[in-house]
């Protein structure tokens, strides 16, 4: 340790060392898996599945050590000026705009899938058509979207229906958010102006996130929710500024109305918190706990209440969440290990809709899988080991699949277009992406191993999210895109790790050059 802690801070260490090692052992793995393994899909599939093609780890390892060596010389070893960090994050955001807005207007792709399904509703609840809450309806089983299909409403009653392009440049907007936030996070976390230029340098190759910009979902407003909800309760953490709790509440509220999962995000904030606690019991630290919990739930109450106003309908429970659990334990060979396969679905329907018949049916699931992984612990972890580099080891986190599904709507896309989407350039694309993926995740594990000592809570908040990322999905439905929002959150610590290993590499070399230069000295005396 650098200091002698105090009693407190010794045990919100010890409780600190509960998550970081965990991440340190997960984020390692999924780096080395990386590194001789790909995961991707093939062109024309009507089901998401995971495939898996050898890596060259030589080449790999080694455009990785010359794309350090360059970073080394022309960032590292270079005095970087606050006017120069502000510029490279002008260039970075300007960048994220660019691409985002290339990648909508060049691929002019529709809906497909649960984004055709939310928008349809959207589109009959204009009309008065409630429909699909009732029988064997979408919102029978899903009612959670009910949220992403009142925004969906809303956008469609103001400009349009299916303005698909409007929801495309809010999706910029979102990204952009994303973007500008990782640099305030890191900013914040590290004061480093190097980590600062380096993270904007890491913010250009974002490639996965910029090609999700077509898709019409809750996953990247979510997200362009949840990374600044990050930024503001991390201030909140470092400040004691209690104006900070208000943007983090709603931010943090908002993310989970359009995407659940970044309920993972929350419980992250509401452990800190009580680590908070622990150090200095607080009461507005219990309050905040409290009232970031009750948001999302509050908000998602008003929108099932005007819903069920509007419709004069009873909204339904929906399929019961151990459901997913169960889903994400069972085994399948065609698809992948935990994949959606559709089970949720159809058990909730062959009850009758009914929660509790469901969820002892789904219990009963569970059991029998985690019984098979005890009696056969080989078997076990070869699931959960498929299960991870199939959700975790796509570099492009299924954002080229899913262009490639929304573009078989149309039929008037340029050469460019169709190079990118089913040619040789798609390849060219997960080449980079596959690189870029390493390094994140090269970077992030030096990170890990580093801040094991991590005295500063606060600079561990994004190893939790990320490991609540990784455990979530053990359990739960797998899905590539599912690791997007963590992977995005991984670049601060990429930026930090990647600072760390040149700077390391180069003081190995000039200490060794030293070495070498006094035993000639000496020996030649």
């Amino acid at each position: 340790m650098k200091q002698l802690m105090s009693k407190k801070e010794s045990i919100i260490y010890l409780i600190s060392l509960i998550y970081t090692i965990p991440f340190f052992i997960l984020v390692c793995a999924n780096m080395f898996f990386s590194l001789f393994q790909t995961t991707y899909m093939e062109l024309y599939q009507d089901t998401e599945k995971p495939l898996y093609k050898a890596d060259s780890p030589v080449l790999l390892l080694t455009i990785s050590g010359i794309l350090l060596l360059i970073y080394y010389f022309f960032l590292i070893r270079k005095e970087i000026s606050p006017k120069f960090c502000v510029l490279l994050e002008k260039i970075s955001l300007a960048w994220t705009i660019f691409l985002c807005l290339s990648i909508i207007f060049l691929f002019r792709v529709n809906v497909s899938c649960d984004s055709q399904a939310l928008s349809e509703i959207a589109i009959a609840f204009l009309g008065g058509d409630y429909s699909s809450l009732t029988g064997d309806g979408y919102l029978v089983h899903y009612p959670h979207q009910l949220g992403m299909i009142g925004y969906l409403q809303l956008i469609y009653y103001i400009f349009g229906i299916e303005n698909f392009t409007l929801l495309q440049l809010i999706n910029v907007g979102a990204i952009f958010c994303s973007v500008y936030y990782l640099h305030r996070i890191t900013e914040e976390l590290f004061h480093d102006y190097k980590l600062q230029a380096t993270l904007s340098f890491l913010c250009i190759g974002l490639l996965p996130l910029y090609l999700y910009s077509t898709f019409i979902y809750g996953d990247i407003p979510g997200l362009g929710f949840a990374v600044p909800a990050i930024y503001y309760f991390i201030r909140y953490y470092n400040t004691d500024h209690k104006k900070y709790l208000f943007p983090t509440i709603l931010l943090m509220t908002l993310a989970v109305v359009f995407k659940s999962n970044n309920m993972v995000l929350l419980v992250a904030f509401i452990l800190l918190l009580v680590l908070k606690f622990i150090h200095k019991p607080q009461f507005v630290t219990l309050a905040f706990a409290v009232l970031l919990l009750i948001g999302p739930s509050f908000v998602n109450g008003c929108v099932n209440a005007h819903y069920a106003h509007v419709s004069n309908l009873s909204i339904p429970s929906g399929i019961p969440k151990v459901a997913w659990i169960a889903m994400g334990l069972q085994e399948n060979d065609y698809i992948e290990n935990g994949w959606y396969n559709a089970y949720n679905w159809n058990v909730y329907t062959k009850n009758n809709y009914d929660s509790k018949q469901t969820t002892a049916i789904c219990v009963d699931s569970i059991k029998e899988s985690l019984s098979s992984f005890v009696e056969s612990p080989k078997s076990g972890l070869s699931f959960f080991y498929k299960k991870f580099i199939s959700q975790w080891n796509d570099p492009g986190y299924q954002a080229q699949i899913t262009n490639e599904w929304y573009s078989r709507h149309r039929d008037d896309h340029s050469p460019l277009a169709l190079y990118l989407i089913y040619g040789n350039g798609r390849l060219l694309l997960e080449g980079i992406m596959n690189l870029y993926h390493f390094l994140v995740l090269l970077g992030s594990s030096v990170f890990a191993l580093y801040h094991l000592r991590e005295q500063k809570i606060q600079n561990t908040l994004l190893s939790l999210c990320v490991l609540g990322g990784y455990l979530f999905h053990l359990i739960w439905e797998a899905g590539g895109r599912y690791g997007l929002g963590y992977f995005v959150l991984c670049v601060p610590m990429a930026a930090w790790g990647l600072s760390k290993l040149t700077a390391l590499v180069s003081d190995f070399i000039v200490n060794k050059k030293t070495n070498i230069k006094e035993g000639i000295e000496k020996h030649g005396k």
